[in-house]
């Protein structure tokens, strides 16, 4: 009974969060995107997106632990690349990366959500069509142009939730999007995020949640052979990572 309680309670705040707070800041943000600029508006944007992560990981209550952040570089842009445990990584994410504004690789129709799909935008979000070659070509060019204009992105290459702590096997596209601009790689390892949520039966629930941070991956001289093998290579280390993490 207190666990659904609690369940009812962070959902109450959330959505109340969303349509109280966010749904009116868009209005805000429109004016000041034409008053002050883009540039103004996407920073105040991702200001509310980020209290609005670190809401939804202090609300839940979770234990949060972030490991080996020193390690992001941030004087150049980046690209992170994650393992997906659930629909909570990316606030979570956005929570231990306090202040680096950052955009995502995400499935299209989440940019048709009312008003969140507009975050997004302001976030350079960048959306991606699995089911179509041709759509999921085109985003990856997009992000390698949002890439080289200085923006960073995160990407989840298992192109799905494992709803477990342990990664399945990665998909290329976020290592052509390294191939095209020699971004900085930075492998992340997320811990426990699905017992927040999916883990527990769709119940938002108190968690251990660990968010680490791996040794960055300079692409920018690899050979083409060594591209080819970058998925390897990124797999390898978050998946020995979470292994000797779990063994822990």
């Amino acid at each position: 009974m207190k666990r659904v309680l609690f369940w009812y309670k962070w959902w109450g705040g959330f959505i109340a969060h969303c349509l109280y707070y966010m749904a009116p800041k868009l209005l805000i943000l429109r004016r000041m995107s034409k008053k002050q600029g883009a540039l103004k508006a996407e920073e105040e944007a991702f200001k509310t997106v980020q209290k609005w992560a670190d809401r939804c990981v202090k609300t839940g209550k979770h234990k949060f632990t972030v490991n080996g952040l020193e390690k992001v570089p941030t004087d150049r842009p980046v690209l992170f690349v994650s393992n997906h445990e659930s629909y909570g990584d990316i606030p979570v994410i956005i929570h231990a990366l306090q202040g680096y504004n950052i955009g995502f690789v995400l499935k299209s129709t989440m940019l048709n959500i009312p008003f969140i799909g507009d975050y997004l935008k302001y976030m350079h979000c960048i959306p991606l069509d699995q089911t179509n070659m041709r759509a999921a070509s085109k985003s990856i060019n997009l992000a390698a142009e949002e890439i080289e204009k200085g923006y960073s992105l995160v990407i989840f290459p298992e192109g799905k939730r494992s709803f477990n702590n342990r990664p399945a096997e990665f998909k290329n596209g976020a290592f052509k999007i390294a191939a095209k601009t020699g971004v900085t790689i930075v492998p992340i390892y997320l811990h426990n995020v699905h017992y927040s949520y999916e883990g527990n039966g769709c119940m938002v629930t108190p968690a251990n949640v660990t968010v680490n941070f791996l040794d960055p991956i300079e692409t920018g001289e690899l050979t083409r052979a060594d591209m080819q093998k970058l998925n390897e290579k990124v797999y390898k280390i978050i998946s020995d990572f979470a292994e000797e993490f779990n063994a822990e």
